[in-house]
């Protein structure tokens, strides 16, 4: 595993440097969809920079996405326009087994005040849930190599947890809980606050799992894929068809909300034929 992870790996800032120009957090970037970057972090991160008005990705506005519980799914997905497209994609892995090797990077402070990105190494360690309200959200106990040549420091909150075989990320960076150690949430969690068509969490086989297993999983999770994209689908048609009602309801009456209407309905067709290609693509 080389350092080509770390081209996708973000800086975010406050635009309100007088109250908070010295808190700072690190993304990574999961998704591009034409001209709009995806970045994830973690919610506290959002917090700490003076919230969801106030956030920025790598020196750019950025507009929060969606976002969970600081004290539970800590997790934010931030986007920006036009600014960071030609920044790659991270894919996304979920594993079932402690000891994976695990590489990260993040932002920290030297000691003459510099922000700089920094790499540390390790692995997975067991498992915990978080409960909030009612919610479980899982995540990983981080142990850092004692040859690391950094610390896991603060700044280090929204780092990918990038395995070290497949270049997935595992989990993001949320906790520091003691030296040497800290805690990730499962990347697997990042469906509780927000999901895109097409992002992929590929499932990482166990060691020594038979190949008739392995494609036994892979089978179930893109049955799983084609039945979420039909639900879009069916929902968007529905969609659709009630706009096309109150279109009818409304020619003759109000032209402009006609031509409101017309337009939501193309962009619904356009998203409904979008999500239609992305069904053949598992169905072939």
């Amino acid at each position: 595993m080389n350092q080509d992870f770390w081209d996708s790996i973000i800086l975010i800032t406050s635009s309100d440097t007088n109250k908070y120009g010295g808190d700072f957090g690190t993304g990574f970037v999961i998704h591009q969809d034409e001209q709009t970057t995806y970045v994830l972090t973690c919610a506290h991160v959002v917090d700490k920079v003076g919230g969801s008005d106030k956030v920025k990705a790598a020196g750019h506005s950025a507009t929060v996405e969606a976002i969970g519980d600081t004290d539970g799914c800590d997790l934010a997905v931030l986007t920006v326009e036009d600014k960071l497209t030609k920044l790659p994609p991270l894919k996304l892995g979920a594993v079932g087994a402690k000891g994976r090797e695990f590489v990260t990077a993040g932002f920290h402070t030297n000691i003459i005040r510099v922000r700089q990105l920094a790499g540390i190494w390790g692995e997975l360690g067991g498992m915990q849930i978080i409960a909030r309200e009612g919610d479980r959200t899982r995540a990983w106990n981080l142990e850092i190599s004692d040859d690391s040549e950094h610390e896991l420091k603060a700044g280090y909150s929204g780092s990918p947890v990038v395995d070290k075989t497949t270049g997935c990320v595992l989990g993001v960076i949320a906790q520091l809980t003691g030296q040497g150690k800290g805690l990730a949430i499962s990347i697997e969690a990042l469906g509780k606050v927000w999901q895109m068509n097409g992002l992929v969490i590929t499932k990482i086989p166990l060691p020594g799992e038979p190949k008739e297993s392995k494609m036994k999983n892979d089978m179930e999770e893109t049955e799983k894929e084609i039945e979420r994209i039909q639900k879009l689908i069916d929902a968007k048609v529905s969609n659709r068809d009630n706009l096309n009602l109150s279109i009818e309801y409304f020619r003759g009456i109000n032209p402009v909300a006609v031509l409101k209407y017309e337009d939501e309905v193309k962009k619904i067709e356009e998203e409904i034929s979008q999500l239609e290609e992305l069904k053949k693509k598992y169905l072939n």
